[in-house]
């Protein structure tokens, strides 16, 4: 996993997210982060340390959940993953 409490597994950054900075959230780095589905599918289910280790990223969760420039995740996509 990241050893930065604040990468999250979505590719956002905690310290810019308005929930981290609303204390709605303590972050991914977190002890519970139950209430979150991409945290879930990510890191709990799958193993995975970010969204975009997973072979169907980006799919449909993320997209409606990261409020980012709508092609901004499939630019993502398209490059290469260093394993």
């Amino acid at each position: 996993m990241s050893s930065d409490p604040l990468a999250t597994a979505c590719l956002l950054y905690c310290g810019s997210c308005r929930y981290y900075m609303n204390e709605e959230c303590k972050g991914c780095g977190s002890e519970d982060r139950s209430e979150c589905k991409i945290f879930q599918c990510c890191r709990t289910d799958k193993k995975l340390c970010f969204c975009t280790e997973c072979d169907d990223f980006p799919c449909a969760t993320l997209k409606k959940s990261v409020g980012v420039h709508p092609g901004w995740l499939d630019d993502q996509a398209k490059l290469p993953l260093k394993k």
